[in-house]
């Protein structure tokens, strides 16, 4: 009792253990749909939002290049006009500036790039000058100016002369960037037209010149013009892409909630699906070795002495419950599992019972074989493998070929006993008289023994033509010089009437049902013991 309870206890918590193991790979798979589709969701806004953001930059740079230019062209034309600062040059700067957009200023400046006179008349404001850039056009430089007293900016284009003082021209910096709306950038997008030593010239939303660009949180485009020192910076903070995009990804989000749902609940019932499978069952049970070998003990009836066992395979589950052989050996046979399973069964054997056979030569230990192991010439290589360097020797293996199922090739199967009889393997041919084989298999594949069917011995005391097919299948396995084995003997009537025909070994409930190894190992050492103790007990009456 306590050793079902322990069993029991452990099928539990395998189970449990097993369905933990499901639903976290169940999880873990259905995650998949989860992360591919945010990936997929995050790539395309932000390859949507980078590529608005481009739009907006390369327009925006398109505006400041080409004010630039015609600033740059203003200056060009006045060169030639203006001398100084007399009241000529001073109107012909005033009409210039007033037929130029971008220009709010033209002046006449000093050596030092110090503004001496201006379209106004005067100098005007105090205001600094950046350290100026020069452009691919040599005669021209340029520069950010800051006034003093106000946060305006602006960029004054430099034009040197070989013969007069240069020429400046100031174009204010909310000229060269969009004529937008501030509220347009209330959105988390900002625009910046900066120079190349990274000084600020305009921002949107004003006043945003002087904030520090963070990476971590915005997605952002540089474009850099080819002919000015200046390029575009755009940048929209992450946060916002999520409003606007809210119901793209609210919708991907629950697509992809609904897939996870449904490949968990798929990959739940595959799975459920499978532990319910007895295909799947046996298929694990052989991995697991759930499939142990019993072993039915084969008697000389004329001196009572064990010779060997065949091998029955039984499926003994976690939890003790053994299942009956005739639940899964027509399954092992239909799926083609028989094979693996006749393998793992004398695997197992090997290592259960083989320390017994290494002092008894005369014990065999016998493995049941299906047509499908004639189809080629594998069994024997197998064979040398498990037994050629064990404790059980080859000459020790009896192979019974059963006759349910037919062989493919009967003068391939023959090939295949022959080299298994030069490995000193005998080999049987089992339940005689019920298969597809009859009296071919007997004439045709010169087998070592035969095996009679329970069938025929239950009939020995009812059945007239029972007695008779017995008599003449000894009577054949004499003239072709083989072993008779009697199956499912299960009375002493049955014993003595075999005896008596002349019958040697004889396999049966009367002498022993299937053993588990322990069990069959304790009687091979008990009957060793009680034959020795004859020889000493007739040796002390003497």
């Amino acid at each position: 009792m306590l050793e079902t309870g322990r069993s029991r206890s452990y099928c539990v918590r395998k189970s449990k253990v097993w369905w933990a193991g499901v639903v976290l790979g169940g999880v873990a798979i259905a995650c998949v749909p989860i992360l591919l589709v945010e990936y997929s969701l995050n790539t395309y806004v932000e390859r949507s939002a980078r590529a608005k953001l481009e739009s907006l930059a390369r327009s925006a740079l398109g505006l400041a290049e080409i004010r630039l230019e015609s600033s740059m062209a203003a200056l060009v034309d006045l060169s030639s006009v203006v001398e100084g600062c007399d009241q000529r040059s001073l109107e012909m700067m005033r009409k210039a500036a007033s037929a130029s957009l971008p220009i709010k200023e033209i002046g006449v400046l000093d050596e030092s790039g110090v503004t001496i006179c201006t379209n106004f008349g005067d100098v005007g404001e105090p205001r600094a000058v950046s350290r100026e850039l020069p452009l691919a056009d040599a005669r021209f430089e340029i520069g950010l100016i800051r006034f003093r007293d106000r946060n305006d900016r602006a960029l004054r284009l430099r034009l040197d002369r070989k013969n007069a003082k240069p020429l400046g021209a100031l174009i204010p910096a909310d000229f060269l960037v969009p004529d937008t709306l501030d509220g347009d950038f209330q959105d988390g997008r900002s625009l910046r037209l900066v120079m190349d030593n990274a000084e600020i010239i305009a921002a949107r939303p004003v006043g945003d010149e002087g904030m520090s660009i963070d990476h971590t949180r915005t997605l952002g485009v540089h474009l850099k013009s080819e002919r000015f020192p200046v390029a575009v910076v755009v940048e929209r903070t992450r946060a916002t892409l999520a409003e606007e995009y809210r119901d793209l990804m609210t919708f991907g989000r629950v697509g992809s909630a609904l897939i996870t749902i449904l490949t968990f609940a798929f990959f739940a019932l595959y799975f459920r699906r499978n532990r319910n499978d007895p295909l799947v069952q046996f298929r694990e049970a052989i991995k697991n070795g759930e499939i142990v070998p019993f072993f039915q003990p084969t008697i000389d009836i004329r001196i009572g002495k064990l010779v060997g066992a065949e091998v029955l395979a039984r499926w003994q589950r976690p939890d003790g419950v053994m299942v009956s052989p005739a639940n899964f050996i027509p399954l092992a046979e239909r799926s083609g599992l028989i094979y693996p399973m006749t393998l793992a069964l004398m695997k197992r054997a090997r290592a259960e019972v083989g320390a017994i056979h290494v002092n008894r030569p005369h014990i065999n230990v016998a493995f049941n074989l299906y047509a499908g192991h004639f189809a080629n010439d594998s069994i024997i290589a197998e064979l040398k493998a498990i037994f050629e360097n064990s404790q059980i020797g080859l000459s020790q293996i009896v192979l019974e070929v059963t006759e349910r199922e037919p062989l493919p090739d009967l003068d391939l199967a023959r090939e295949i006993i022959e080299r298994l009889q030069k490995l000193g393997i005998r080999v049987a041919i089992d339940d005689v008289g019920t298969g597809h084989g009859g009296l071919s298999y007997l004439m045709k594949l010169g087998v070592d023994m035969i095996k009679i069917d329970k069938m025929f011995i239950d009939a020995i005391s009812t059945e007239r033509h029972s007695q008779t097919i017995i008599e003449t299948l000894l009577e054949l396995a004499r003239t072709m010089n083989m072993e008779v084995i009697a199956e499912g003997v299960e009375s002493f009537d049955q014993v003595e009437y075999l005896r008596r025909k002349g019958v040697h070994q004889a396999q049966g409930y009367v002498f022993a049902p299937p053993l588990p190894a322990g069990s069959y190992i304790a009687l091979v050492e008990a009957m060793d013991a009680g034959v020795a103790a004859k020889p000493e007990a007739a040796a002390s009456a003497a």
